[in-house]
């Protein structure tokens, strides 16, 4: 599969770490979706816009952290996002969060689609795949 990547660079703020002065798990969460966000932005694709056009939502319904090593306080993070595997109910987004070379985390996100008002699950938008995919992929 051909996947288009997104690469969002985040700082770690003090609200971020533990008494340890350490990034605390439930941090990820939220650096990974910035990166999912950035990557979608990056390739042309509102989800503010999308949630106000069309009222449906992507909600993540699975996720797979794999901790390597700790980041603390005040480090500069790169968070790289690419698509791992996309069918009509669900995408995988696949990630890596590093400082420098140094490899932290390793993460996999599931996300649907659904309506906002009833929670019915709907496909995955073509639009969401045509800016995370390359041309000519079909799913």
């Amino acid at each position: 599969m051909q996947t288009r990547r997104g690469v969002h660079t985040v700082r770690v703020l003090y609200q971020d770490t533990d008494q340890a002065r350490v990034v605390h798990h439930a941090s990820y969460f939220r650096y990974l979706e910035a990166g999912r966000l950035e990557l979608w932005r990056g390739h042309g694709f509102s989800y503010d816009a999308f949630e106000k056009e069309t009222g449906l939502g992507l909600p993540v319904v699975e996720t797979h952290l794999r901790y390597r090593a700790p980041a603390r306080f005040d480090d500069l993070l790169v968070v790289t996002t690419w698509v791992g595997s996309a069918t009509r109910a669900s995408v995988w987004f696949d990630a890596e969060v590093r400082r420098g070379d140094a490899l932290l985390v390793e993460a996999r996100v599931r996300i649907a689609c659904s309506s906002l008002t009833d929670g019915s699950v709907r496909r995955i938008p073509a639009a969401l795949l045509d800016a995370c995919l390359e041309p000519g992929y079909a799913v």
